[in-house]
């Protein structure tokens, strides 16, 4: 069993431990489902119609397309950490950042997941709303906020196989009615699509901003992939070497889920925005089945609500509700982690920022960008895949650095994050190169020179031949 050896710091809980075989059951087909899931929300419908008339209907979709493969590919990367090692990331960021600098990283990949919690259960409470007025006659948004809420929070807080179970539910439903709505408000406006990629953009927006936007939806989880795929059952060992064979079923995943998603919503809020010149998806439902279809709007509106829920329940609670569990292992269950975080993205009010939810993405894709480039070198380039796991949970460990801190991931992630207001365009790209170039030199040849990193100067093997010998 991991102890902690140091008083005042714990590193350990029972939901901070490397899953074990028997927790790995999520089939890559359950997992398949889970990301269409996650990935059928609102803030891509919103997103696209807010580019348009910025960007052009063919840009918006070339970007979507080219962002979503990009974060496809890196969740699948980062993913390869919790399909081997079966930890989350909240453990997993120790390695790069130190046992207390890890709050860092993961705090900043909290808050927008907490945000987007609030803004997404305003959509379907206001969903809601709508329904219980038009069959009611009585209206209370702010109390349907809450009570939304809280259903969400109840069905995080029941773990994995609860969010698993009300996925394969919810992913078929949303897919068939979000395929109803673009055929609904294309038919209502007589709008073809040769009609809608002819149009021309109105400048003002590139399409290197437009990319980022649309990684900004999902780039949050890349950091924590291994969160989803330490429960991930595979057919290979952890201990098999071939990338591939460990890591397709979550390539597939990832790919299909997401981008086949992303570009449906993409196409359906572009659709809206160009017909009506209104972003929200709520009142184009309203305005489009309102008078002539009142059973249909109603079925429509549930779709809206299935897509926030099934959201926020796996990439918005789910990941803060582990980092929040780090900063107290020992005291705080996952279940209470979710139900801080779910708490927290109501009284931040999100939605009163839902004007801006281009600028917002592009902030938290310039925020996490240096992340995933520290935590990509960590991994991949200096510790070759491997992680001494029982270090992560050993508070004196080699992973303690400089008083719990990694001076190098500081140092890598200050310029980085900077570097966005030079490129803002480009900010993902230019944080994670610059996070790249600063953090690979400055641990391989400074603070392994002085924190004995095994796995990084080649000796993790022999140290692991060791620890056998001195076990027998």
């Amino acid at each position: 069993m991991l102890e902690d050896q140091e008083k005042g710091i714990s590193l350990s809980g029972k939901d901070l431990m490397p899953t074990k075989a028997n927790e790995k059951n999520i089939t890559s087909m359950g997992f398949l489902m889970l990301w269409i899931g996650i990935a059928v929300q609102l803030v891509t419908f919103v997103s696209a119609a807010q580019l348009y008339p910025a960007l052009s209907p063919k840009n918006i979709i070339l970007a979507c397309i080219l962002g979503n493969v990009i974060v496809a590919g890196l969740l699948t990367l980062i993913g390869d950490i919790g399909t081997k090692h079966g930890i989350p990331y909240a453990v997993v960021i120790r390695a790069c950042f130190g046992y207390l600098g890890t709050h860092i990283p993961a705090f900043i990949r909290a808050i927008p997941a907490i945000f987007w919690f609030g803004f997404q259960t305003w959509m379907g409470a206001y969903a809601l709303n709508v329904i219980m007025e038009m069959l009611t006659g009585y209206s209370n948004l702010t109390l349907l906020i809450i009570v939304f809420g809280a259903v969400q929070i109840i069905n995080t807080a029941m773990g994995i196989e609860a969010i698993t179970k009300f996925e394969w539910l919810a992913s078929p439903s949303i897919l068939v009615i979000g395929i109803l709505m673009q055929v609904l408000i294309m038919k209502e406006h007589n709008m073809t699509f040769a009609g809608l990629f002819s149009l021309k953009g109105e400048g003002g927006v590139s399409f290197g901003y437009a990319t980022v936007v649309m990684m900004g939806v999902y780039i949050t989880m890349t950091l924590n992939a291994p969160d989803f795929t330490r429960f991930l059952k595979t057919k290979s060992s952890p201990n098999e070497k071939s990338w591939w064979k460990l890591n397709k079923g979550s390539f597939f995943g990832h790919t299909i889920g997401l981008v086949g998603s992303m570009l449906l919503f993409t196409l359906i809020g572009l659709t809206s925005g160009v017909a009506t010149g209104n972003w929200n998806p709520i009142d184009v439902m309203v305005e489009t089945m309102g008078k002539n279809s009142p059973l249909l709007l109603i079925v429509c509106l549930a779709f809206v609500i299935l897509a926030q829920w099934s959201t926020n329940i796996s990439a918005n609670l789910l990941p803060p509700g582990y980092i929040i569990v780090n900063f107290f292992p020992r005291k705080i269950s996952f279940a209470m982690g979710a139900i801080i975080a779910g708490i927290i993205g109501l009284l931040m009010q999100p939605w009163n920022y839902a004007d801006y939810v281009p600028q917002i993405l592009m902030v938290i894709t310039a925020t996490l960008a240096p992340i995933v480039g520290i935590m990509f070198t960590d991994y991949y380039l200096l510790r070759k895949r491997n992680l001494n796991v029982e270090e992560l949970y050993r508070v004196n460990g080699q992973y303690k650095y400089w008083n719990n801190i990694n001076p190098a991931a500081l140092i890598a992630y200050i310029p980085s994050g900077l570097s966005v207001i030079f490129f803002p365009d480009y900010g993902f790209v230019s944080a994670l190169i610059i996070s790249i170039v600063l953090y690979y030199p400055l641990m391989k040849y400074w603070i392994c020179k002085i924190y004995h990193q095994p796995e990084i100067t080649g000796k993790f093997q022999e140290v692991q031949i060791q620890d056998i010998k001195h076990e027998v």
